[in-house]
């Protein structure tokens, strides 16, 4: 497992590389941006693809029994949480898997609340569903923790059911995206009570859960959710763990039976009943066998995003990145370098690296309110891609700096 091999996936129809605004007489930008690893998925992934397409046939797809066992066991093993196979649905993939759990316990114009900054593609799902996302601003200290705020999140409740939008779930990121934070069980335990006390649904995606560095690990709602909660469903999938987005298979997990049944009954009215053929080969062959590749890789990150952590300050004038938790993506609050180099904002500073400094990286701002003058950058991906990476941003900076004086 050599993580340090570049390959190059330009041209490969790749998002992360293909979507990038390469000029002809310029160097190709390099991409820090979208959460997609620059690393090849496990062997054991591919050679299970193989042996599958050694076979002629590509019919319908019977279900295997054993993959949710599977699962379970990769919960016990990894969350230490103990769940059964019967426990599990099998989903499209993790956004499928909310505007599933959003049809299930919310109607057209109730309000979703969302914890900002968050995931873009949050807010997009609720209101690509008729529904109105709700922000609720993360407490911030300044010095990269972030934490929940009861009082903010209840006033945001009480004003949107004063606007006519009652709100009646709650979409979580857990370990959050962008900012890494590593939920813990005291915290988690709060947003059930919170959830609870509001009578809203709870849909906890948890896709970034393996990606876990600090020493308490990842604390799962599965944990702490017995069953006993109505309306509380954990969606995630192997896509960020494995790099297998581009395969789109996922699953929802809860223990509340009329829960489970709620989140099928969604998933199957879209007509998907069975999975991909390959889909469910490699995701099975992840979770199965995977365990060691990922064993080796997640220290291979935490040196990436060490390394990250050292660079920043002096990259970015005194910038520092939320303290290392959890996820591949680093958090990087760059307000003061924003403000001294004379950009607008921080939409206009990303669009400044990728077409001076050819390093594209992802806009704080695009994450919601609270996300401001930061960036967000992929550190999953071999050291020296993220060296070259930085310092393009570096020149570029400096160029900019010195402009900024004259």
């Amino acid at each position: 497992m050599d993580f340090d091999e570049i390959v190059d996936r330009k041209g490969s129809g790749s998002l992360k590389w293909d979507a990038v605004k390469n000029e002809a007489g310029k160097m190709d930008v390099l991409p820090l941006w979208v959460a997609d690893m620059d690393f090849p998925v496990p062997e054991c992934v591919r050679s299970a693809l193989r042996a599958r397409l050694e076979h002629p046939f590509f019919g319908y797809e019977r279900m295997p029994a054993e993959y949710f066992s599977t699962l379970s066991s990769w919960y016990s093993s990894r969350y230490g949480v103990e769940t059964t196979p019967e426990n599990f649905v099998l989903t499209p993939g993790v956004m499928p898997s909310i505007a599933a759990a959003l049809s299930a316990f919310t109607e057209k114009g109730e309000g979703v609340l969302i914890l900002t900054p968050v995931y873009h593609c949050f807010r997009e799902i609720i209101e690509d569903n008729a529904r109105v996302a709700v922000g609720a601003r993360l407490a911030s200290d300044g010095a990269g923790r972030w934490g929940m705020d009861g009082d903010v999140m209840g006033e945001a409740i009480r004003t949107a059911a004063a606007s006519g939008h009652p709100v009646r779930a709650l979409l979580f990121s857990n370990p959050h995206n962008p900012v890494g934070h590593s939920w813990s069980a005291r915290e988690l335990g709060f947003l059930l009570s919170f959830v609870e006390k509001h009578s809203l649904a709870l849909i906890c995606d948890e896709i970034h859960g393996d990606f876990s560095f600090g020493p308490a690990g990842f604390t799962s709602v599965t944990a702490l959710a017995d069953g006993r909660q109505p309306r509380v469903v954990v969606v995630s999938a192997p896509n960020k763990t494995f790099n297998l987005a581009g395969l789109h298979i996922g699953h929802a997990v809860t223990r509340n039976v009329e829960t489970r049944k709620a989140m099928a009954q969604a998933i199957s009215a879209w007509g998907y009943g069975m999975p991909n053929v390959l889909s469910i080969t490699a995701a099975a062959a992840a979770y199965r066998e995977g365990g060691p590749w990922l064993d080796a890789l997640l220290p291979y990150i935490a040196d990436n995003r060490r390394y990250m952590e050292k660079r920043v300050g002096e990259i970015f004038s005194g910038a520092a990145c939320s303290p290392l938790e959890a996820t591949y993506l680093s958090w990087i609050d760059c307000s003061r370098a924003i403000e001294k180099a004379g950009f607008a904002n921080d939409a206009a500073f990303v669009d400044y690296l990728e077409e001076t400094g050819r390093v594209k990286v992802s806009t704080g701002s695009s994450f919601g309110p609270g996300g401001e003058g930061f960036i967000r950058v992929n550190a999953a991906c071999p050291r020296a891609l993220l060296a070259e990476g930085l310092d393009r941003a570096q020149k570029a900076l400096e160029l900019q700096m010195v402009a900024a004086r004259k």
